[in-house]
Formats: structure tokens, sequence, C-alpha cells
């Protein structure tokens, strides 16, 4: 289930260039189920030692321009956010509350909602074209003469491919308490010189993502699983949002 979302404001929005902490904070401030809420950010749905959210969201996407000597956004009125998740309850209450809600704040600036579009039915086929709202995340830890190390890899490498499998299998034994079906899955550049390496830095923390338009191969629950959930990881973190711009049959 998926909410477009469009709000408007006052003069400016100014944000952070690094504001995915900020719209992750908004989500949850914006769940008027205290209990859920609680649950969702402390505990999320357990696979082994990881823990899944099953949310994703969009980057802001409105007219904008960056001020490099402040490290910030500023954004004109209109923008629009989109949130999507498995399940239907958190985005139910989340569009209820934003409906409902007169004081509705993102940073530090007063928005008003415009619209809200809810979608539920989303047409999927074994393989679909997508489009990112929010950079692709694939990682693994190693451990070099001791210390920890990130390694972040590329779509179009086949880690890629398997390390995004591999995350969707985890989400699904979260959410579902049984195993995925096995299914052949893949995940490429339409063009390799048309992605996007972007570097975000989530409270410190900096996160190797990618942005582009993507051909993705897989069963029809695996993909809609994406398509709810985010592909690859750190979904909840405003990473993995995508849009099907085609589907081929």
């Amino acid at each position: 289930m998926r909410l477009s979302i469009e709000f408007s404001f006052k003069n400016k929005l100014v944000l952070p260039i690094h504001y995915n902490h900020i719209l992750q904070g908004f989500i949850y401030k914006n769940i008027s189920d205290n209990a859920f809420r609680r649950f969702l950010h402390d505990e999320g749905y357990k696979y082994e030692k990881r823990s899944f959210k099953l949310f994703t969201f969009s980057r802001v996407f409105g007219p904008f321009k960056m001020d490099k000597q402040s490290n910030t956004i500023i954004f004109s009125s209109p923008i629009k956010l989109v949130v999507s998740s498995i399940l239907d309850d958190f985005i139910n209450d989340f569009a209820s509350t934003l409906i409902k809600k007169d004081n509705l704040v993102l940073g530090k600036t007063q928005i008003r909602l415009e619209k809200i579009e809810v979608f539920s039915n989303r047409e999927i086929e074994e393989e679909v074209v997508i489009k990112m709202l929010s950079p692709a995340v694939t990682y693994s830890t190693v451990d070099i003469h001791g210390k920890k190390k990130t390694i972040y890899y590329k779509p179009g490498d086949g880690v890629f491919s398997e390390l995004a499998y591999k995350n969707l299998q985890k989400k699904y034994k979260s959410f579902y308490r049984k195993d995925m079906p096995e299914c052949e899955f893949s995940v490429n550049p339409i063009n390799d010189e048309k992605i996007k390496l972007i570097l975000a830095n989530y409270r410190g923390f900096i996160i190797k993502g990618w942005i582009g338009e993507f051909i993705m191969k897989g069963s029809k629950e695996l993909i809609k699983l994406a398509y709810d959930t985010g592909l690859g990881s750190k979904n909840a973190q405003g990473f993995g949002c995508f849009e099907i711009v085609d589907v081929r049959r």
C-alpha cells in the first residue's frame, strides 16, 4: 500500500542537505497509535538478529535550490513525498493523522496537506522497469584486521542482486512467519552510464546508494514486496523506494 502526498507551505522550506532522519522522524511522529508507533520504532518485525520496519519513503520532490555555505536545501511550495509499506494499518493511520492534524511541522516549517492519494493495487508483472525515488542500498560488513568495514555494492554487480534478494527473503519471513518460495531474481541498470551514486549522511554515518532506472525480474509476489517495503537495505531510513514505470509481459 502506498501514499503519494502533496504539501504546501508559506515562503520556503529549509532542510539540511542530508534530511532523511527528519523525514523519518516526521513519519513516526504522525502515527497516532502510540503502542504501534513504539513497536515499529523500537522493535519491528524480527528475523534472527535483524529487525525490519517494513516501510520506506522517497526523497522530497519539488522546486529547490542548494545553499552549500549553510549545507541546506531550500524548497519552494509545493512538495511531494511517497510513503510505502506492506503494513496497511501503518499507512491508514499515517494518512488519517495527516488529514486530521492541523499543525503539521516538517523540520522547523509548518506545512499544510494539500493532496493525498492511496494506491493499493499496482499492476505487477515478473519483469518491470523501475525508477528509484530514493537511493537503493546493498552492503555487507566484513572484518579486516579486527576492524569492521562496510562494503557497498553497485547495481549490475551480481552481489547487488544477490543481497537484495536475500534481504527480501528475510523481510518475507519476518512478516509472514514462513519461508518465501524460491525464484530467480535480478536487478540491473537499463544503462550503466545513467545511474548515479548518492552519498548520504544519516546521523553521522555515510551511506552509499544508487538512483536511476533498472529492470527488475522475479516473481510477482517478490516484486510486490520490494515495491511495498523497498529495494535493498535501510528502507526505514529513506532508501530503496521506487516506482514502477513499465511492466513487461
